[in-house]
């Protein structure tokens, strides 16, 4: 049986405590401070409760503290001089032990901080937990799953020159339902982890870039499922090292009509392997695909019963144009 990460739970514990591991599967409550948003707007949900097998526990709106992180193997030194209004801060980077070109990587992009379902998320993520996660466009969901798992790369390769291997196979797969999407996440990674080797497949373009990249090695493939099915029935792409799988905006994959394809990339895969879904609603196929490919996942929402799927502060709008009138009022809309 999953376990599950609830939104409309509420607790008040007035203290951090770590508790020697049991063999037995434990209740953990892990810091989810809402308070600060992704890409600065407010997001409004209510404190959120993470159930999992671990020996640290912490409060909401705090962070871990010096041994629970200790116990986690997250990081060797914790600063215990934070106040009190530290402790509605997120998870700070500096603090997560990773490996030091990723970190000054995100610093390098003004990220320092975790945000609602990156904190979620890693704890779990970084324990091989196959997971799905509900969560608005808008909150972060990319370095949620890419923080853990370039951290997890990074450290089974020991050194960096593994990443300069000609003609590996992928290790990272990320399933994703528009080239838009497919394009923002694969830069997300590469300016993170500018060390690895990132490749973004998707149709309506020549299969020869795509085709060489693959050819030369690559250690994460970003992609379409169709463009992906192509890649492997052309014996361009293989996925026989994959070892960590996401599929980002599982729902939509439905809506664009990938229900085939996606479950036929997901028979090449290796079953020994991680694997993580993201999706803001779970219709009926969404269940059907986490029951069959997932491992005893750990369920996240964050979304609870909001109809709203976007980040507050984030809106979507349509505008009518023509063929020919479309590049004016794109002009018009970028000098507003």
């Amino acid at each position: 049986m999953a376990s599950t990460v609830g939104v409309p739970s509420l607790y008040q514990v007035p203290h951090l405590e770590t508790s020697k591991p049991s063999s037995k599967k434990r209740s953990c409550f892990l810091p989810l401070s809402l308070d600060n948003p992704f890409f600065s707007s407010p997001i409004s949900l209510r404190r959120t409760r993470l159930i999992h097998s671990s020996s640290a526990v912490a409060t909401p709106n705090s962070v871990l503290s010096e041994e629970a992180f200790k116990s986690l193997g997250l990081s060797d030194k914790f600063d215990n001089d934070h106040s009190e209004e530290d402790d509605g801060e997120e998870l700070a980077i500096s603090k997560l032990g990773l490996p030091q070109r990723l970190g000054e990587s995100l610093e390098k992009r003004g990220i320092t901080h975790l945000f609602p379902i990156q904190r979620a998320v890693l704890v779990p993520a970084l324990q091989g937990r196959d997971i799905i996660a509900r969560a608005k466009t808008g909150t972060g969901k990319t370095l949620a799953f890419g923080i853990p798992i370039i951290k997890r790369l990074t450290e089974q390769a020991g050194d960096y020159s593994a990443f300069r291997k000609s003609g590996r196979l992928p290790k990272f797969l990320v399933l994703a339902p528009t080239r838009e999407l497919a394009k923002q996440v694969e830069k997300e990674i590469k300016e993170s982890a500018p060390y690895l080797s990132t490749v973004c497949v998707y149709g309506g373009v020549s299969y020869t870039i795509q085709q060489s990249a693959l050819t030369r090695g690559v250690d994460v493939v970003v992609g379409t499922p169709g463009r992906i099915i192509d890649l492997i029935e052309g014996r361009s792409l293989k996925l026989g090292e994959v070892e960590f799988l996401v599929l980002d905006e599982a729902d939509q994959m439905l809506a664009v009509g990938f229900e085939e394809a996606v479950e036929s990339i997901l028979e090449n895969l290796p079953q020994k392997r991680q694997s993580m879904l993201f999706s803001a609603t779970m219709p009926a196929w969404v269940k059907k695909l986490a029951r069959k490919y997932l491992d005893n996942p750990l369920n996240i929402d964050l979304v609870g019963d909001q109809d709203e799927k976007l980040a507050e502060g984030i809106k979507l709008y349509a505008i009518s144009a023509t063929s020919t009138s479309k590049r004016t009022i794109l002009s018009d809309l970028i000098t507003i």
